[in-house]
């Protein structure tokens, strides 16, 4: 799709709109408002959820004498452009996913007020450098490791990166956490004493992942990886809660995480059995003044821990 600020530009007349594309499953379109401010419109069948504005959006809902539902999010302030166009190419890219529409009325609503919250938090700049690379690594071996093993479903919704758990997978009765650093590394950092102290055996997985060019058939980055589970998972629901998930991480596709930047190889991927007698700090045996812990680990020393 042409680029939307360009698009943007070319509307002249209020209430002038076109459609987004013709592919999407939605009847959304961008353009200007009845004040001849920057609109996105969506036109449904279903009555859309009732938005709070924001100050960045004026969200108005109404019903046409047809007996159809319009749903427009206008920006209010012009010094939120840049932040208007992200958000309006992550609800049309975002919302293309759901086939069911219904759902995806009820997603859009659900959106909207996630970003709400993440820009009333702040949480509006790119994912920091370790954070794009632990991401990466996390949907990495959702995608080729747990989803072959739970199913894509299930492996995704196992994912606890917005509730900030001790480990990042919890599924049946195991967990895995996942370390993702260079292939020189030979050290992995423990932010918490519960990471590896647990009554049930997990995974400690260690992903390593070098910067490489856009070029290399083996690169991957963010946006690949979360384009492709969305296509993977099936179940409208399930895409909705994860990708729900992700933008509450802080992470919705941009064009910045496609650059060389942010491209990755994967190395290796490394799975540890964390057992009773695994080489981690315990709770149970530090004195009861230590209330907080982080430390690192070398992996040559676990290697006896090392799975096939």
């Amino acid at each position: 799709m042409e680029r939307l600020d360009k698009t943007f530009e070319t509307f002249v007349a209020p209430e002038t709109y076109h459609r987004v594309d013709g592919t999407h499953p939605l009847n959304l379109y961008i353009g200007l408002d009845e004040k001849s401010r920057w609109s996105m419109l969506l036109i449904s069948d279903f009555e859309p959820p009732t938005l709070e504005s924001s100050k960045m959006i004026s969200a108005q809902k109404r019903k046409r004498p047809d007996g159809k539902w319009t749903l427009s999010l206008s920006l209010v302030d012009d010094t939120f452009k840049e932040m208007f166009l992200l958000f309006c190419g992550d609800i049309i890219d975002s919302s293309r996913v759901i086939l069911d529409k219904k759902k995806a009325v009820k997603f859009i609503g659900q959106r909207y007020k996630e970003w709400r919250e993440m820009l009333a938090n702040s949480r509006r700049d790119l994912l920091s450098s370790n954070e794009i690379k632990g991401l990466l690594g996390e949907m990495y071996y959702l995608q080729n490791y747990l989803s072959p093993i739970y199913g894509i479903e299930k492996a995704a919704l196992s994912w606890t990166g917005p509730r900030k758990l001790p480990q990042d997978f919890i599924v049946d009765e195991t967990w895995y956490e996942i370390k993702t650093i260079s292939s020189s590394g030979t050290e992995v950092s423990i932010s918490s004493i519960e990471q590896l102290d647990c009554s049930n055996t997990g995974e400690l997985v260690v992903i390593h992942a070098d910067k490489t060019s856009i070029t290399n058939e083996r690169a991957v980055n963010l946006n690949q990886i979360y384009h492709q589970l969305l296509m993977q998972i099936q179940d409208d629901t399930v895409k909705a809660e994860f990708s729900s998930m992700l933008l509450q991480y802080g992470y919705f596709p941009r064009e910045e995480y496609e650059s060389a930047e942010y491209t990755f190889e994967i190395k290796d991927v490394i799975r540890y059995a964390v057992t009773s007698d695994f080489p981690c700090l315990r709770r149970n045996a530090l004195p009861s003044s230590i209330l907080k812990a982080e430390y690192s680990l070398s992996l040559p020393f676990i290697s006896a821990f090392r799975k096939e």
